[in-house]
């Protein structure tokens, strides 16, 4: 019992952790064409390739319903997926096609691919010994020549023009017409002559081919034209035609202006296209390649101009709005994809489109293909879940008058099949016979419409909390509202979410989504696999004592689920206080190792799992000035939060610690040794004497650099034999008056202030240096100008007052 009950234990944990299928051809489960064209009577193989665990079953539906395999028209493959085309592919074989693959973790299934069998339908009706139609017209006028009764056909016929003759009853084609700067064929096949000539006095039949299959099939009904000669008058440029064009994105856009006109001198006509006022192009047409969906950035939607010029004439305009529809388009990143989910967390899909100008309806979701909420296309929505899934009928019983839905909610709303008495019926309404049935105008965007055309509700009356579409489908997908449950499965209320709360192993499924609007859908899908979560056997401790010069190593061991384990990444951080330029301090989440100077102190190893932290040294004791390594020690340790992030794709691991110091003797000052104090007048004392000094010293040196220049004449009269202080010992000073007082003879006395009147000195007679002038030739003086020898004679006094100088 025990070894029978370890191995169901075995088998479910291997079952839960299968792998549930994933479309890989069509490459990115997107088909490259998504309609295709059969041939009549020709064979083609479509492939379909998953992979996943276990044992892989294939499966085609069309257009919602299971494809039943019959030979030579439809068959697939239930082992490997391929889809095999017959030649017995008839009209009714046509449809939307999805590949779904199954095994036993889940359902996935591919987009839609359309395959139409090529068919050009019957031929133009009518006989074709019918008599031909003769048309009455005039030379020089414009002629529209129109295909009629052109058969249905998959693709559209594209139709040509033959010219030639009638045998009695039969048609014998001369040429094909061809375009030319008078012939103009617009897009619907109708042939126009801008002017008509008498050559175009012909028969005319129009053809129509199928591309694909290659089926021409002829209008029996034949067109003679009768141009009789009319008035030879030049026609200014008159607009034919210029039908607006609407393309779908990704297709080509042809836009066309036709005009007529005639000169007598033959001018050709010349159509400018300008769009947004640039220039496109000349011609009848303007192609536009593969147009994209208008955005921000760029749109080719609107309004283009076509401009007739012709020499003389002013010239005419005509526009083509083009407008561009498009299927819905997926968000980026909000596509359904794989998913890998830890156990016990939540897994949530994305879902998420825009359409451009048109409305798209909220999301269906499938899990493993069945639907959840909402129901996808070629299938009605009762409104009425059953054990938390949709209950979706098949579209064709929707209207049927037989109730398919418990609540009845197919046959409501429906349009009338018959009316009453006195009433017809004019599009699925019942109208007074005497009443004229007119078409009802279209619901165009931004409008919506509902209750199978029957309502057109305005924009503001859209999720305004009141519904009122008869099945409700204004107030669906809302936001603001309610979450939505549907069993263990929680949607947002605009249902472009779905989440499995705390996802367990045995909860592995694929899941679909589909968005539709008026102009097509899109498919997403993905698959959810729950892994194991990532466990931390051996982790940093709650918090690192730590002191000067110490090491500390942090080994992480982590494990998660093995497809995983090589994929895990590990981060190291640290909670750094900084002040910002404002001037706030705030706490900083740094990546480790640091890029700043604090680098040098961690480690970290190649794989990331290792973590090496040297605490720096811290010479004790710590002086005030000297506090560099004891401001890092603090930094790095001081109640320092640390962390090491633990991920992979879909899981994450935190775990913080902290590395505290230990406290340290806070920075002593510096011991200063004061000088002794002086008073302020004492220094002022000893400054003020140092002034004067040098004043002083400044005037002596100011004087000497300014004094006499000095002569020897001690040293040179002595030389010579002279005694000059005995000499002056014995004569003494003389006593010099005024210079008048020298040449004044009637002077007798000399006078003074107080003295008494005495005779005149002789002091001229004794004055031996005032007669240097005697020595004409200066041999008294030596070179320096030094007297030397005797004074000479005595000279008489002159008769003058006057002094000689």
């Amino acid at each position: 019992m025990k070894l029978l009950l370890v191995m169901l234990v075995i088998v479910m944990g291997v079952d839960a952790g299968g792998a549930p299928p994933s479309i890989s051809v069509p490459q990115g489960n997107n088909w490259p064409e998504p309609v295709s064209y059969i041939r009549s009577g020709t064979k083609k193989t479509i492939t379909c390739t998953a992979k996943g665990s276990a044992t892989l079953k294939y499966r085609w539906t069309v257009d919602g319903n299971p494809v039943i395999n019959r030979v030579n028209q439809v068959e697939f493959s239930e082992s490997n997926g391929t889809l095999f085309i017959g030649e017995r592919f008839e009209v009714s074989h046509s449809g939307n096609y999805s590949c779904v693959v199954k095994n036993d973790y889940g359902e996935t299934m591919t987009p839609y691919l359309q395959l139409i069998r090529a068919d050009s339908g019957n031929l133009f009706p009518g006989n074709q010994n019918t008599p031909a139609e003769n048309i009455q017209l005039n030379q020089y006028n414009h002629y529209a020549l129109e295909c009629k009764n052109k058969p249905s056909s998959m693709p559209p016929l594209e139709i040509s023009w033959e010219n030639g003759t009638m045998n009695s009853l039969t048609f014998t084609m001369t040429e094909e017409v061809q375009p030319s700067n008078r012939l103009v064929m617009q897009p619907d096949g109708t042939l126009h002559f801008l002017w008509l000539t008498s050559a175009d006095s012909q028969y005319f039949r129009c053809v129509g081919t199928n591309k694909i299959n290659g089926v021409t099939v002829s209008n029996p009904q034949i067109l003679k034209l009768n141009v009789a000669t009319g008035q030879d008058n030049n026609r200014a440029p008159e607009i034919k035609y210029n039908d607006d064009v609407t393309v779908m994105a990704g297709e080509d856009a042809v836009l066309t202006c036709i005009f007529s006109y005639y000169t007598k001198t033959g001018e050709t006509l010349r159509i400018d296209w300008t769009f947004n006022n640039q220039n496109l192009g000349s011609g009848t047409k303007l192609t536009l390649p593969k147009v994209k969906v208008p955005d921000d950035k760029q749109s080719q939607a609107g309004e283009y101009m076509c401009e007739a010029h012709l020499v003389g004439v002013q010239p005419v305009r005509a526009k083509v709005i083009l407008k561009i529809t498009s299927p819905p388009e997926f968000l980026p990143a909000e596509k359904p994809a794989h998913l890998s989910s830890p156990v016990d967390k939540d897994a949530t899909f994305h879902c998420r489109a825009t359409s451009y100008n048109a409305y798209q309806g909220p999301p269906v979701w499938m899990i493993n293909g069945k639907p959840l909420i909402g129901c996808p296309p070629f299938f009605f929505d009762c409104g009425q879940p059953i054990e938390g899934y949709s209950r979706c009928i098949p579209i064709k019983q929707f209207c049927n008058s037989n109730p398919d839905c418990p609540n009845n909610a197919d046959e409501i709303n429906c349009p009338s099949k018959t009316c009453p008495e006195g009433t017809k019926l004019c599009y699925d309404a019942c109208i007074p016979n005497a009443q004229t049935c007119v078409a009802p105008a279209t619901c165009e965007f931004p409008n919506f419409s509902c209750d199978q055309g029957k309502k057109c509700l305005t924009r503001s009356q859209i999720c305004d909390g009141i519904a009122q579409c008869g099945d409700g489908k204004d107030e669906e997908g809302c936001a603001g509202k309610a979450m939505i449950e549907r069993g263990k499965f929680r949607l947002n209320s605009q249902r472009t979410q779905l989440t499995i709360p705390r996802a367990q192993k045995t909860d592995v499924m694929c899941v679909q989504c589909l968005v539709s609007n008026k102009y097509g859908n899109i498919f997403g899908d993905g698959c959810l696999t729950v892994i194991d979560k990532i466990q931390i056997d051996k982790g940093p401790n709650a918090t690192y004592d730590v002191e000067p010069n110490m090491e500390i190593v942090i080994d992480i061991v982590a494990r998660t689920d093995p497809d995983w384990q090589n994929q895990m990444s590990y981060q190291w951080f640290w909670y750094m206080p900084v002040t910002t330029p404002t001037g706030d301090k705030i706490i900083e989440k740094q990546q480790l190792p640091p890029t700043s100077s604090y680098s040098q102190y961690f480690k970290l190893s190649m794989s990331g799992k290792e973590l090496t932290f040297t605490i720096p040294d811290v010479k004790t004791p710590v002086m005030e000035g000297n506090t560099a390594e004891y401001d890092i020690y603090q930094d790095l340790t001081d109640d320092r939060l640390f962390s090491i992030n633990i991920s992979h794709q879909f899981d994450h691991r935190v775990v913080n610690f902290t590395v505290k110091g230990k406290e340290l003797e806070k920075p002593k000052p510096v011991p200063v040794i004061k000088p002794a104090g002086f008073n302020l007048w004492f220094i002022a004392l000893i400054v003020g004497i140092l002034v004067v000094f040098i004043v002083v010293a400044l005037i002596i040196c100011y004087m000497y650099r300014n004094r006499g220049g000095t002569y020897p004449l001690d040293k040179k009269e002595k030389k010579a034999g002279n005694n000059p202080e005995q000499e002056l010992k014995e004569n003494d000073f003389q006593d010099v008056g005024r210079v008048d007082d020298f040449f004044d003879d009637t002077r007798d006395a000399e006078t003074g202030i107080n003295a008494e009147e005495r005779p005149l000195s002789s002091g001229m007679e004794d004055d031996n240096g005032y007669h240097f002038a005697d020595d004409v030739n200066g041999s008294k003086f030596q070179e320096d100008g030094s007297f030397i020898g005797e004074y000479g004679e005595k000279k008489a006094h002159h008769s003058s007052k006057e002094a000689i100088v």
